[in-house]
């Protein structure tokens, strides 16, 4: 392929060679993972880089480990190994139902979670499951490790918070405990569909009323976003009609974006009826229990 041989394909064995490339401008290149996007950014007019700097397989970025209140996930764990996790499963399962939409077999397999965030596409389908957890990215360099909360991690339209001597390590990642979490996806069709709009959330209910409540969508503005109006609305709330009716409502403030994939009036009707299922279930479950 005439692009791929113009460019210079770097393997660093280890995460420490990888830093030591990023950090000298001469030695510096795009960084890739499972390369699952690539094709798909040339085609679509972005001019590829000359220099590729590969940290798929590092094992310092594949890592899942669970504390007492925590998971940090690797860069570089793939949606397959997510969703097939008994563990994730537990802890995070808006995450893992995210990364079971994630296109094909093949694209699970070989996408990776910090992949998928740092392309920052406003329909990459981790981002709100990642953004309920009010946990944070963890980047390293040859300055040494700084973690950027997932609030502030997505910056604009495929733009994030890292620095270009930067690597995503890992995302440190507040279990849910009590919780409940959702994740849902509207697309064309069931599977391998870029959303039209998804919707994440992590709510947490006691005595009937609800002590607090993440709600995340994406595919609606440049970046994932936080529904705060809808967060502070619910807060204290008891899950009757009306209360879910003014959640809904609430959601449909937002100002989406337009594309090839949907308009933006459909975006705000389905952000709102995203949100009432949300509410809907959550309401469904606590009953039951």
């Amino acid at each position: 392929m005439k692009i791929t041989e113009k460019m210079k394909f770097e393997f660093p064995p280890t995460l420490a060679v990888a830093l030591r490339m990023q950090a000298n401008q001469k030695t510096r290149g795009k960084l890739l993972a499972g390369g699952t996007d690539l094709m798909v950014q040339w085609a679509s007019g972005v001019t590829p880089p000359n220099r590729i700097i590969s940290i798929w397989g590092l094992p310092e970025l594949n890592l899942i480990e669970i504390s007492r209140s925590e998971v940090l996930i690797g860069a570089g764990v793939t949606h397959a190994r997510m969703a097939r996790s008994p563990e994730l499963k537990r802890h995070l399962p808006a995450l893992t139902a995210a990364a079971a939409t994630v296109g094909a077999t093949q694209i699970q397999t070989r996408g990776t979670l910090g992949g998928n965030a740092a392309n920052a596409s406003p329909a990459g389908d981790t981002a709100p499951a990642l953004l309920v957890t009010g946990g944070w990215a963890v980047l390293a360099s040859l300055a040494g490790v700084r973690e950027v909360p997932l609030t502030e991690f997505w910056t604009g339209y495929r733009q994030i918070a890292a620095r270009p001597d930067e690597i995503i390590l890992a995302f440190r990642l507040p279990k849910k405990n009590k919780a409940r979490e959702r994740f849902r996806k509207i697309g064309a069709r069931q599977a391998q569909a870029i959303s039209k709009v998804m919707c994440a959330s992590r709510m947490l209910m006691d005595d009937g009323r609800i002590v607090s409540a993440a709600i995340a969508v994406g595919s609606v503005a440049p970046t994932p976003i936080r529904l705060s109006a809808v967060e502070e609305y619910l807060a204290g709330k008891k899950l009757t009609n009306p209360v879910i009716a003014k959640a809904e409502a609430l959601a449909r403030a937002v100002e989406p974006i337009s594309d090839i994939r949907s308009t933006a009036d459909y975006r705000r009707w389905a952000t709102g009826r995203l949100v009432r299922d949300a509410l809907e279930a959550l309401k469904t479950k606590s009953r039951s229990t």
